[in-house]
């Protein structure tokens, strides 16, 4: 299955996991959960999926790759101990506590949460005389004398031997122990999660079209060359880490992060294509509706590569307005309830800015684990930075108002009011730039395009821009959607566009 549907087993095994009956016990026995295993060729996200699911289900996520491991920090340091069994005192070995299992008490302590999921990486890598201590850990969940705390969920991952020399084949005995998924590379499951997680359109817009690029492990004259989906969002990163501050891209970073010198070279002409293309239709002007007749003249007389790369860019710019507008409106709801928590502090104090830095305090120094609201789909980095910088800006506006008691609220509020005005006007620029890049497309393409079709399927794909459109409307985007029927053709015309590319 494709990382997609194992995520989605993954999430449901855990939540089963940790469901309690009316009592407060776990449906399924703590002995009785098996520990989960994700097993597929490297790179395809299985770390990456368990960590966003410990993410949003606001458990704590403790991660050990197991070949960094010997047996005596898996299970512990023997020490010297005296007991007495019969009258008589012994010196006997007893150990200290498991690294892996200190760090589950670690987090639990610091988080203030109690449940968890523990990750340990590349578990079919273990060394020979680690390997007995492994086989008791998934069968009891206790490394030397010490147990995992119950509420803690195991999950593993591993390689298949063909990809990690490294690796063994499970035996028998520890896969009956586990609850085995099977993981493989699907370029379209991972479309979906770049549209959603902001993955450079040139990556994007690359791996349309030549989908046989996403993936490559093969035997080479002087030694395997492999192509992962971490490489290229590693690149993707690095590549939007460049352009911001302006560093020049050099030919040979795709190399760096691409272990396949043709697909490497391949990306990296095609990348400087790409900026010229971005150069050539200023799409941020597209987007705030700045008329260009010759850009509509050259997407509509454009080759297939440009424009998959023009709506790759297209896509890109929308999706940025939608995502900073819901992490914002994401911020002023977590800043609202900030508000009404120091409003008896606010009414009361002597300094009322003073209160609000407290505010601003407790929200920096709280523990992100379990911290995501019901709903929430922005960036927790970002939403955290944009609810301190608005709780600032209150506490700026207060500490400049002589007033005290309500009055000193009614300052609070109205400060409150004045960020939610500006975001207002924040969603409706968002929601304008939607419009407007359906507009520019059906000018050059036509409303029933293949191209419109393309756009439509990333922005679908991506949950701010559902629920900024749901939230404050578009009407290019619901008819566009409605005529075009994307949900029964999007997958269909994907998949002929990437054999065009092939």
């Amino acid at each position: 299955m494709n990382i997609k549907e194992a995520s989605e087993q993954v999430r449901g095994a855990i939540r089963a996991y940790l469901a309690k009956d009316e009592h407060g016990l776990y449906r399924i026995p703590f002995r009785m959960q098996r520990p989960i295993i994700l097993l597929g060729p490297p790179g395809v996200g299985k770390t990456a999926v368990v960590e966003q699911i410990a993410d949003d289900l606001g458990v704590n996520f403790v991660s050990y790759s197991i070949t960094h491991h010997t047996r005596q920090s898996a299970i512990g340091l023997p020490f010297i101990a005296q007991e007495e069994f019969d009258g008589v005192d012994y010196h006997v070995s007893e150990y200290t506590m498991s690294e892996i299992i200190a760090a589950v008490h670690h987090a639990r302590k610091k988080s203030g949460v109690a449940e968890g999921i523990l990750f340990l990486d590349e578990v079919n890598c273990v060394s020979e005389t680690l390997a007995p201590a492994m086989l008791q850990f998934l069968q009891y969940k206790v490394f030397g004398m010490h147990q995992l705390p119950e509420g803690w969920v195991v999950v593993c991952a591993g390689n298949p031997p063909e990809y990690n020399r490294a690796a063994r084949e499970f035996d028998p005995a520890m896969l009956d122990r586990l609850m085995k998924i099977e993981v493989e590379p699907d370029l379209r499951a991972w479309q979906e999660y770049a549209a959603a997680h902001g993955v450079h359109p040139a990556v994007t817009s690359y791996l349309e079209a030549k989908p046989g690029a996403f993936y490559r492990v093969r035997a080479a004259a002087h030694g395997s060359t492999i192509v992962t989906a971490r490489g290229w969002e590693d690149l993707s990163r690095m590549l939007q880490a460049c352009e911001a501050e302006n560093i020049v891209v050099p030919a040979s970073l795709a190399g760096r992060y691409l272990q396949d010198d043709e697909i490497a070279d391949d990306f990296s002409v095609y990348y400087e294509m790409f900026r010229k293309y971005e150069d050539a239709y200023r799409v941020d002007e597209i987007l705030l509706g700045i008329p260009d007749d010759a850009a509509v003249e050259r997407a509509a007389a454009a080759p297939f590569d440009e424009r998959i790369a023009l709506v790759g860019l297209l896509a890109d710019a929308t999706l940025a307005l939608a995502r900073q507008a819901v992490e914002v409106q994401e911020a002023l709801t977590l800043v609202r309830g900030d508000v009404l928590n120091a409003r008896d502090a606010v009414v009361s104090a002597d300094d009322p800015a003073a209160a609000i830095g407290d505010a601003i305090d407790t929200v920096r120094h709280a523990s992100e684990v379990g911290a995501r609201a019901a709903g929430q789909l922005g960036d927790r980095t970002v939403v955290k930075a944009e609810r301190l910088r608005v709780l600032a800006a209150i506490r700026e506006d207060v500490a400049h108002a002589p007033s005290r008691g309500e009055d000193a609220f009614a300052c609070v509020k109205g400060a409150f009011n004045a960020e939610c005005a500006v975001q207002r006007k924040r969603a409706g620029a968002a929601v304008a730039g939607v419009d407007r890049a359906f507009g520019f497309l059906d000018e050059a393409f036509g409303d029933d395009s293949q191209e419109t079709l393309l756009f439509i399927t990333k922005l679908s794909a991506d949950p701010a821009l559902v629920q900024l459109v749901s939230e404050h409307g578009s009407k290019a985007y619901m008819s566009h959607n409605k005529n075009l029927l994307f949900t029964e053709r999007g997958a269909g015309l994907l998949q002929q566009v990437r054999s065009l590319g092939e």
